[in-house]
């Protein structure tokens, strides 16, 4: 029997808009998730290739196979300057008569953001946090083209974590934390500890899923994502701590603002309308006249202008790119500990609005602390 992440993972596919999902099963009907998840990517046209590569590289992130992960990150996510320059099927999906989603995946600025956040995670694992703190800032950039000047870079945990690699590598860190603390409004965020060698990152919930909008599908909208966990209890010997909720990926998919591609849909939006318009008019105006032996030449040519209108209307393709990175997360949250060498287990709670730890949400996680290097782990509730 297939696993069930990557049923879900399909079935959420299934849902996502009037998206035609790529659904591919291995001959061999393998139990392994990532198996079947590198068969789609394998099968997958171009275009649809690095969307797969994320979700099946987040699958792998959370089983813990990070050397999986990573490969399928970095095969997923080509240079910053590429993703905010486009390429050739960003050029194409300007033309009139072609689809938004011709264009090779790199999703909104949330879904690229994201992207970065995890690279940075497996650098730091990796024991190369200055390498993490790169993509943290690169992440952060991902964001900074929002249409409003208050939602620009305005990720808590991003600016966080760039404070607590440079206090940690003995620099500066004020400004970071200082800019968290200003985005992150009533929540208290901590002072760093640069003796802290546990770094704990934690997601919770089901991320937002775009949809089409407007009068022909020229606009994304978002479905808003869920999440019953509103923060984490972790206990580990004596240290008991309560991490809040550091970022809302609905709300950072919903305050982006206009995209360069928008006015775009809109005009071709506003062609598709007006050819619409001009075909019902002409065909039902020519029906009428070719009644007539008087008028007959005439109904015969609003005919012909009105299935030509028709034609254009229903060549011109404004509908917006509704592909999405359907198994991010609603939250993000992250803690730092610090532990003497050796190996500690961790209790780590998922806590509803109330405070109340939710049933079947517990997870027990190792943690092996060397000395020297960093211990990090990754953890979502579900």
């Amino acid at each position: 029997m297939k696993s069930s992440s990557l049923i879900c993972l399909l079935t959420i596919s299934l849902l996502v808009g009037c998206q035609t999902p790529v659904v591919l099963h291995s001959p061999e009907h393998s139990n392994d998730p990532i198996a079947e998840g590198r068969h789609i990517i394998a099968h997958a046209p171009a275009k649809d290739k690095n969307l797969w590569r994320l979700r099946v590289a987040l699958l792998a992130l959370k089983q813990g196979r990070h050397a999986e992960a990573r490969e399928l990150f970095n095969a997923a996510m080509p240079s910053a300057g590429i993703i905010l320059k486009g390429d050739a099927g960003t050029r194409k999906a300007q033309n009139l008569f072609s689809p938004e989603e011709r264009k090779s995946f790199h999703g909104e600025p949330y879904e690229r953001t994201m992207g970065w956040f995890y690279r940075g995670m497996l650098y730091w694992m990796d024991g190369e946090p200055d390498n993490a703190r790169a993509c943290f800032r690169t992440a952060q950039l991902m964001d900074a083209l929002a249409e409003k000047n208050k939602f620009r870079a305005d990720w808590v945990l991003l600016d966080y974590l760039d404070g607590m690699v440079t206090a940690k590598l003995g620099d500066d860190s004020s400004g970071a934390l200082n800019r968290a603390r200003i985005h992150a409004g009533d929540t208290t965020l901590p002072e760093y500890n640069t003796n802290a060698n546990v770094m704990i990152f934690l997601q919770f919930g089901f991320g937002p899923v775009k949809k089409s909008g407007g009068d022909v599908g020229e606009k994304i909208n978002y479905d808003g994502g869920f999440s019953a966990t509103k923060s984490a209890r972790i206990r580990v010997e004596s240290q008991i701590i309560t991490v809040p909720i550091f970022d809302d990926l609905t709300y950072q998919a919903n305050t982006r603002g206009r995209r360069a591609m928008d006015s775009i849909l809109t005009r071709k939006a506003r062609v598709k309308k007006a050819a619409d318009g001009i075909g019902d008019v002409g065909i039902v105006s020519g029906a009428i006249l070719t009644d007539s032996e008087t008028t007959r030449d005439e109904g015969l040519t609003l005919l012909g202008v009105g299935l030509t209108g028709k034609a254009v209307g229903g060549s011109v393709e404004p509908r917006a790119d509704t592909r999405t990175w359907n198994n991010l997360p609603q939250y993000l949250s992250f803690a730092s500990l610090e532990l003497p060498t050796g190996r500690h287990e961790a209790v780590i709670e998922f806590l509803d609005s109330n405070g109340n730890a939710l049933p079947n949400r517990r997870k027990n996680v190792t943690l092996t602390v060397d000395l020297g290097s960093d211990t990090v782990v990754f953890v979502a509730d579900q």
